[in-house]
């Protein structure tokens, strides 16, 4: 076997991989000119061409350390403590993984070694989890929250009066949401960057419906209290939709994550556990080719059953 095997291997699945590649970009492009068009009608500024092509740690409102904030905002860990510890503990553990990597690295085992690269990423991972775990609370919540600002509006209350009432009532992370909304509004921030920011703190579709509703109403006017009791039955139904469709997937969601990672866990566990039976894939020239089209075949064969399964709605 030759390396012009590999070649024409790659040859032959590179369509696939640009057609799953130009149909994510086809989708991601039409929803974003869908959203600036519908965010150019409330009157929400976009960013001009120069801005969009800056890189995203060059932006002025989206430095690195704003992007950073941003995303313990997100996860719930508002706290200045929290934030310097987290940020203490990945230079610690940066350190240590480089520290014993370039002074001991010839007598390291497979075993250490793989505990040191992963070291860096956990406080990272840690934070993802906590993102998604107050995203999903925030996704249940938002329904209830509706009912009770369209009660609020229906016992006498102006909005301002019902998102306080909300903040009140409710527990969670949504009621911190508001919360913070009710401080800015007593400050006489106007409603709409109040609004924005609170959009972009939860960045959830719910909280762009929400938002976009509000501006609309405050502009046009309209009952407001019907038009939110329709966008919270949306919101269940939404929901009862996509636990439907988890539910009548699950099967071939289960198969897809098997067949992309058992191969992968398989080969982590042999490396680790039992590194004579790959010597022959990372030493030998046939092996290594061998292994290099397989963890790509893994790969292209992976992107493929994710796009088969993602359903946007």
């Amino acid at each position: 076997m030759s390396w012009g095997f590999v070649g024409v291997a790659l040859v032959l699945m590179l369509p696939f991989i640009l057609f799953v590649v130009a149909k994510q970009t086809e989708r991601r492009q039409a929803h974003q000119q869908a959203l600036n068009r519908l965010k150019f009608r409330v009157g929400f500024e976009l960013a001009t061409k120069e801005e969009q092509n800056l890189p995203w740690w060059q932006a002025s409102d989206n430095g690195l350390w704003l992007w950073l904030k941003s995303q313990f905002k997100k996860a719930g860990l508002t706290d200045r403590k929290a934030f310097i510890s987290l940020v203490a503990l990945q230079f610690v553990l940066l350190f240590v993984s480089a520290f014993f990597l370039a002074t001991q690295y010839s007598v390291l085992n497979e075993k250490t070694l793989f505990v040191l690269l992963l070291l860096p990423f956990l406080p990272g991972i840690y934070l993802l989890l906590k993102i998604r775990q107050r995203q999903k609370q925030l996704r249940s919540d938002f329904p209830e929250m509706l009912d009770n600002t369209v009660r609020a509006l229906q016992s006498g209350y102006s909005i301002d009066g019902a998102l306080a009432s909300v903040a009140e009532d409710m527990k969670g992370p949504l009621a911190d949401e508001f919360q913070e909304v009710n401080k800015q509004l007593q400050l006489g921030i106007s409603m709409r960057d109040i609004l924005r920011e609170f959009q972009s703190r939860v960045a959830l579709q719910e909280a762009q419906f929400f938002v976009i509703t509000l501006i609309i109403q405050r502009e046009t006017g309209g009952q407001l209290s019907a038009i939110l009791t329709e966008l919270s039955r949306l919101m269940r139904r939404r929901e009862q939709f996509q636990a439907k469709l988890k539910t009548m997937t699950a099967e071939s969601r289960f198969t897809a994550w098997f067949i992309g990672g058992a191969p992968v866990a398989y080969i982590l566990y042999k490396y680790l556990f039992d590194p004579e039976s790959m010597t022959f894939f990372l030493q030998d020239s046939l092996g290594i080719k061998l292994f290099i089209l397989s963890l790509a075949l893994i790969g292209t064969g992976t992107l493929i059953l994710k796009q088969m399964l993602t359903m946007r709605f």
